[in-house]
Formats: C-alpha cells, structure tokens, sequence
C-alpha cells in the first residue's frame, strides 16, 4: 500500500513540476555555451547507446518517461505514473508534446519505443534493462499500460535512464541507420550539426515541455587531452568541463574565475577479466593479478586522493546495498606469486592490458603494470581511442581491459547487466549459476530491506570468483567558468535544460 501510493504520489507531484523548477529563465541571444568533454559518443541513439562516453550528451538530446533528482529520488518526466499492483505500471502522458520533429508523444509513440527496444533485432541494451515485460498496451491516447511478468523492483529507476527515453518513430524510420547520428528525440535541445570528434552542435527546443532552455547552442568539443581541456576552460574557449583531471582540483578550486564541482558517483572504475581464454580463464591466475594491484597507491598516485577504494560493484552512495566488509586487493606481491605457483606458472605470465588513451587511465595501466610485473606476470599496455573500447569489449578482444560505468541510482543497474550469463555488459565472459539466481531474485524482490542480503551475497561471490578488478569509485569532477550556473548529478551526466549565464 506505501508503495502504491508512492507511485500515485509521483502523478500528483506531477502538477507542481513548473512551478517547482519554473519555465527557465528568459533566453540571453547570442548565448553559446561550449563544453570539453573527454570523447566523442559513440552513438546518439538510446537504443543502441552502451558506452560511458555518452553519458554527458544524453539527457540533453532525449527526455525520459521519468526523471531522478540529484538525491536519486524519482519524479515524473514525459510522463506520470501509477501502479495498482506489483506487476502492472500504467504511464499517463503530458498533453500537447512533440518530439523534436513535431511527432506527438502519445501513447502510440511510447509503445513504439518499447516495441523497438525489446524487439531481438534491434539488438538493444535496453532489452535486459526493462526487465519481465509481458506486455506494452495502448490504453488511451495519452496512457500507456505495462504489465510484467514477475515483479521488476528497478522498473521506475530504468524508466529514468537510457531505457526511458523516448525517440521520434517518424524519425527513426526515415532515418534508417542515419538515426544513429541524427537522433530525433524530445530533450531541452536537438541536433543541429555532428562534425565526428570535433563537435556536436545541439540547438535549444523551444518546444521542452518544461520550457525553452535559457541556453540556446551547446556544443561538445571532444578534447582528449586534459591539459589542453582545462586550458580551454581558462582562455573561456569553453565554459564547462566534464573530467577535470583529477591532479588539477586543489588548484581549479583555487581559482576565482572557475566554479569546481566535486561529490561522490554511483559508479566504477574496474577492470574485465577476460574469463574466456588465457591467461585469466585461470580463477588463480585472476586472483593473483588482482592482489598484486594496490588500489590504494592507484587511488594516491592516478586519481590523486579524489573518489574512494573500490571493493566491489556497489558505492557507498547507494549506501541500503553497499558492503564495506568486503576486502579490495591489497597489493601483496607475495602472495600473488603463491597464486601463480599453484596455478602452475614457473615462466613470468604474459597479459595486455587494454586502455583508453586518457592520461588518468594511462596512468592507472602503469601502475597496475609495475605491480603485477613484480609479482610473475609480464604486462604491456595497449592504448585504443575511447570511441573503440565498447567494440573491443563487446568482442572479448583483450586479456584485461577497463570498463568503467557511470552508475545507476539502482544496484540492479551496476551488477545485472555485467554479471548475469547474458547480460550486455558481460565482458568478462562471467558464468556463476548463483550469482545469477542472486540477481534475478533481487530484480524480483520488493523492498530495500528485502534486496539488500541477496545483493550482498552476490558481491561476495564475485568477489571470490574475480571477473573483475575493482579500483575506485570515482568522484564526479567538473568546472565551469564563474558566470554559468549549472547542476551536478551523480551518475556525471550534464542535463542543462536549466543551465544559464549569470
């Protein structure tokens, strides 16, 4: 009954939205607002999107059925919603909407989407991210009503993310494979121009449901290097960065003209074992890697002091699920060399270590390849553009190789898609029966209370079984020049559809 009238609490809710965040303040002509950002997306279509490298562009092109507020609490977006039981969910949409190509948002429109997302082959992400459905049913114009097989708890959660967003169908068929580039969707601002990594140029909505953003132009600047982004950010060349190198914060927080922003994420840093070939379908020879990383001294020496150790999949910013007993890898050369005894090893163990070209991940390769050379193993290190990693992970095209997740305000979203058999982000190549009956009870459970064992067991049998390395849970550190004001959100993504110059 709490629960139900929650749900029915977001629908109610839904009324004050304008008046909570207002329409936006009036437009300032002329106004472009330029952000750095480390890598291009590797696509612009939710459907289809996997990589970290989307996540700032995200919620500025597409608008999801739901929204999460930067204390993770869950509000209505495009649409409200009520639940009269634990298996059904009925969506009643905004009147008067468009997509960015004047498609109305109807409900016709959102069991498109679903239609296209859960449909095999779309090959979507998505598909594992909406969970049990049963079925999608036009139920009114503007309602939309989805039953699920089993309870899904992370149902209103994955209606926030990616999985919630809502794409023109118009667009996509017309579109075809162009839809990839040219994404039609219903965010504060639409594509105007995607010169690849140079910039993507994104035009104000006048048409937002929440009103006309007070921006009128953003532009992302893919900037690699991150001397050169910050650099950027002085001269004013642009007004925000995403990924302040983490060496730079105490002095960019000493600076008058910048604005530093810094809080903890609902994501990893970690490493896949590739779990599928040698040297790492070896559990020994996995875990010998991992004591032989100190993720201290990564912590200290890569991301200088900035985010907090990782011991698993879980922060402690969903602190119901976090499990501080758990042990990180400790750094013990010894006992590393004990593992690769047993495992039969008496020649040094060969292993590439797959990174992206960023300096903080370069860093970090370095030092886990000094420590794990110490310890029989003998490491090189293979620098990819960030853009290819998703493909190279997808394939199982490495001994390790990094994998790093911006989060969800759900555990569900951290640990079903990286370590159930089929899960899309399985790089690993991860099979434990019990961590997947773990996982999909979890899924199937109500309550906080009730979750919070089952995913507690799961961490500590992944945690035995070590398909990945684990570093830190990075903080989220971004800047901006004095004069913009702009909200920080957990996961990292930029959502400035109320981002306005001072």
């Amino acid at each position: 009954m709490l629960r139900r009238n929650l749900l029915q609490g977001l629908a109610a809710s839904a009324a004050l939205l304008p008046f909570l965040h207002g329409p936006g303040a009036p437009a300032q002509p002329g106004k472009t607002l330029d952000i750095a950002i480390v890598s291009d997306p590797v696509t612009l279509d939710p459907a289809k999107m996997a990589s970290f490298f989307e996540v700032p562009v995200q919620y500025n092109i597409h608008e999801p059925l739901l929204h999460v507020t930067p204390d993770l609490k869950i509000e209505p977006g495009l649409a409200s919603v009520t639940s009269p039981d634990d298996k059904t969910y009925v969506l009643t949409l905004k009147p008067g909407l468009t997509f960015h190509d004047g498609t109305p948002i109807d409900a016709a429109a959102v069991k498109a989407n679903f239609d296209r997302m859960l449909d095999p082959a779309t090959a979507s992400p998505r598909r594992s991210d909406l969970g049990p459905i049963e079925s999608v049913q036009v139920t009114g114009p503007l309602e939309v009503t989805v039953k699920l097989k089993t309870p899904y708890a992370p149902f209103l959660q994955v209606l926030t993310n990616r999985a919630g967003m809502m794409v023109s169908p118009t667009a996509v068929s017309s579109l075809g494979a162009d839809f990839a580039t040219k994404a039609v969707g219903a965010g504060p601002y639409k594509v105007a121009g995607w010169t690849k990594n140079s910039e993507l140029v994104l035009d104000a909505f006048d048409g937002y449901w929440r009103g006309a953003p007070a921006i009128k132009r953003v532009v992302f600047r893919p900037i690699t290097d991150e001397t050169v982004r910050l650099t950027n950010l002085r001269s004013g060349t642009v007004q925000l960065v995403d990924g302040v190198p983490p060496q730079a914060v105490a002095q960019v927080g000493r600076e008058g003209g910048l604005t530093l922003k810094q809080s903890p994420s609902l994501g990893f840093n970690a490493y896949s074992f590739n779990t599928t070939r040698p040297p790492f379908d070896d559990l020994k020879v996995r875990k010998a890697f991992s004591m032989a990383v100190d993720p201290r001294t990564i912590q200290r020496a890569a991301y200088f002091g900035t985010g907090s150790i990782a011991n698993g999949p879980i922060p402690p910013s969903i602190a119901w699920a976090y499990d501080p007993s758990l042990q990180s890898s400790q750094g013990d050369v010894a006992a590393a060399k004990k593992l690769l005894t047993d495992a039969g090893k008496s020649e040094s163990v060969l292993v590439t270590i797959t990174v992206t070209n960023s300096p903080v991940h370069v860093r970090t390769a370095e030092i886990m390849q000094a420590q794990a050379n110490q310890a029989g193993f003998k490491v090189d290190i293979k620098q990819i553009d960030p853009t290819s990693l998703i493909t190279v992970l997808r394939q199982k095209d490495f001994d390790l190789a990094m994998s790093p997740w911006s989060g969800r305000s759900d555990p569900d979203g951290n640990m079903y898609n990286y370590f159930t058999k089929d899960g899309p982000n399985n790089f690993a190549g991860y099979q434990n029966d019990k961590v997947n009956k773990l996982l999909q009870d979890a899924r199937a459970t109500v309550g906080e209370a009730a979750r919070a064992p089952l995913y507690r067991e799961a961490q500590k049998q992944i945690a035995e079984d070590a398909p990945m390395l684990f570093l830190t849970f990075p903080a989220i550190l971004q800047a901006s020049a004095k004069g913009l004001e702009w909200v920080q959100y957990p996961d990292g993504a930029l959502r400035l559809q109320f981002a306005k110059f001072n």
